[in-house]
């Protein structure tokens, strides 16, 4: 567990979180509880770490539509923030929410100090945010009767999609579309880091003004980023090859921290304390279990020059989380202590003794029939090899991604090794722009 110091008097504290995806299932199962959990417990860490501003780096829904019980979920929570010491929230859009349905309400959100970008605009200054102290106790005592003093100036960019940063047509070859695309995100986020440097420089000219820190969101796949797991809730089809990966170089000198979501797994970029993914505050897939989740809290002193200073918070286990594999036997073993635990728990269930057991499902919930043990997912992994030796074709197309299936297509086909290369990328383009597409837009 990380201890977190006391917010320094004349710093700026922010707490950086992104990938809630609040209403994502697991296994078709609901998790609204534990979403609900740790958006309290979230409200509490703000309060408590005396949180000064809040970022929230993309992916807040899990869906383009999300449910009712998941915007309850949301707007409960903006409303209790609204009522804690934080003066500013600020959200940015992830590719999996929607544009349009986050920015609907940005109006009647800013009167509670929460400023929502959900999609680039014609004008690049909506998205550089000005976070002004009305609050002036933490701050010297010649500074109390200055108004206007700047704490940070956020570059809130959302997900950046290939319509909002490239201005070409149509192309014949997808990689050169991908490398307009790539120089259209590093020119939109040069553009930002411009505007802002001549803001900071025109305010820091006032006689009282303190340094002034620029921070920067994003929510994108940067080159060399490590994905946590194969089943993390990642959609497998958007980082096969470079298909989206930019560099870190995309983000100015100048700029003090970048606040990034998209990845579930916590990690500095290149090596950068200042360019950091905080990861997904719940596991999202059974492949996350043991890995710490967190949020990150970053103080910007203007006694030490903004540089920042990085705390982990450790996010507790809402919902544990369990995988077992093996014989009948040793799973019911392994189960007995899960049962007495008496809380709910999530398993994943794996069979690979060497009878074929047909009825191991069956079994299994039968075995756990009023308990808190929720079996989500059980295989048989005996009988499905069994299957795989006596047939020539047969494959479960649940244990298969879109790609999979489509390179399966390309074998049969038996499409040459270059063409293969250029269609899996052209595929990969168009399941994007699927996922990617605003279903909520006009």
């Amino acid at each position: 567990m990380h201890t977190i110091p006391p917010k320094p008097p004349t710093a700026l504290r922010i707490l950086h979180t992104s990938d809630w995806h609040i209403g994502k299932r697991l296994f078709n199962h609901t998790r609204y509880d534990e979403f609900e959990a740790f958006l309290n417990w979230l409200h509490t860490a703000i309060s408590t770490h005396d949180v000064g501003a809040l970022i929230v780096a993309g992916d807040i829904f899990d869906t383009a539509t999300p449910s009712n019980k998941a915007q309850e979920l949301y707007y409960e929570f903006l409303g209790k923030v609204a009522k804690s010491p934080c003066q500013h929230v600020i959200i940015t859009a992830g590719n999996h929410d929607s544009p349009t349905f986050l920015d609907a309400p940005k109006a009647i959100l800013k009167t509670l100090n929460v400023q929502v970008v959900g999609q680039v605009t014609a004008d690049i200054h909506d998205e550089i945010l000005l976070l002004k102290d009305n609050l002036k106790d933490n701050l010297k005592d010649n500074l109390k009767d200055n108004l206007d003093i700047v704490r940070a100036i956020v570059l809130a960019a959302p997900y950046l999609r290939d319509k909002d940063v490239r201005t070409g047509g149509s192309f014949e070859l997808t990689g050169q579309r991908d490398i307009e695309t790539a120089q259209g995100i590093a020119k939109h986020y040069q553009s930002l880091a411009d505007h802002a440097i001549a803001l900071r420089d025109e305010h820091q000219a006032s006689p009282h003004q303190p340094p002034i820190p620029i921070i920067a969101t994003g929510h994108l796949f940067s080159a060399g980023a490590s994905v946590s797991s194969d089943d993390d809730g990642m959609r497998k089809e958007t980082f096969v090859g470079t298909l989206g990966q930019l560099p870190a170089s995309i983000f100015a000198d100048d700029i003090n921290y970048v606040a990034l979501g998209h990845i579930h797994a916590p990690q500095k970029v290149a090596g950068q304390d200042r360019i950091r993914y905080c990861g997904s505050p719940i596991a999202m897939g059974f492949g996350e279990i043991g890995k710490d989740k967190q949020v990150l809290i970053v103080d910007f002193d203007p006694a030490t020059d903004n540089t920042p200073h990085i705390h982990a918070l450790t996010v507790p286990v809402f919902t544990k989380l369990v995988r077992l594999q093996g014989d009948t036997d040793s799973i019911k073993h392994a189960l007995r202590p899960l049962i007495a635990e008496n809380q709910t728990i999530y398993a994943e269930i794996i069979y690979d003794g060497q009878a074929l057991e047909p009825n191991f499902a069956k079994d299994i919930k039968a075995f756990l029939t009023d308990t808190n043990v929720l079996p989500l997912n059980i295989q048989n992994n005996t009988q499905r090899r069994h299957v795989l030796q006596s047939t020539h074709h047969g494959e479960n197309l649940k244990q298969l991604t879109t790609m999979d299936v489509f390179e399966r297509l390309l074998d049969r086909r038996a499409v040459s090794d270059d063409e293969k290369d250029e269609l899996k990328v052209a595929y990969q383009h168009i399941i994007q722009a699927i996922h990617e597409q605003d279903v909520q837009a006009d």
